[in-house]
């Protein structure tokens, strides 16, 4: 059983390594009670959890500023994000679903949107290319 207390050094770290990862975002340490009873319903899952107090610049990635969310990883994808409480039913019948995507269908997806994506901005005129670019400098 793997669960985690996580930091934002952490949090990069179990993104890259594990196959599953599912963090919940909680807003008090009475939340992560449910961390060992999650962790036994989806053994195959790395269990994290983060305190949006204690650690407020990874929540703010995620636009959490004093609130539960539930955040899943699988192959270093985000597959699901959620505001709020999540009990544990609904966080194994996630878990449950998200184990039978075809992760290959999903990158694949991936790459045919970026390639229409760059494919719109090459067409777009050189100030929209510019605006775009100021506002998402991954392009």
């Amino acid at each position: 059983m793997r669960l985690y207390a996580i930091s934002a050094t952490l949090f990069e770290t179990l993104v890259e390594t594990s196959e599953t990862l599912v963090v919940r975002f909680v807003t008090s340490e009475a939340e992560t009670e449910q961390d060992q009873l999650l962790a036994s319903v989806i053994p195959s899952a790395v269990i994290a959890h983060c305190n949006v107090q204690q650690e407020p610049e990874l929540a703010q990635r995620f636009g959490l500023v004093d609130e539960s969310a539930l955040l899943i990883f699988r192959q270093r994808i985000i597959l699901y994000f959620e505001k709020g409480a999540h009990d544990v039913d609904k966080a194994s019948y996630l878990m449950q679903r998200i184990c039978l995507l075809d992760m290959d269908k999903i990158r694949e997806n991936m790459e045919k949107e970026k390639a229409a994506d760059a494919l719109h901005l090459r067409r777009a005129c050189p100030i929209s290319r510019a605006k775009l670019m100021v506002n998402n400098p991954s392009t």
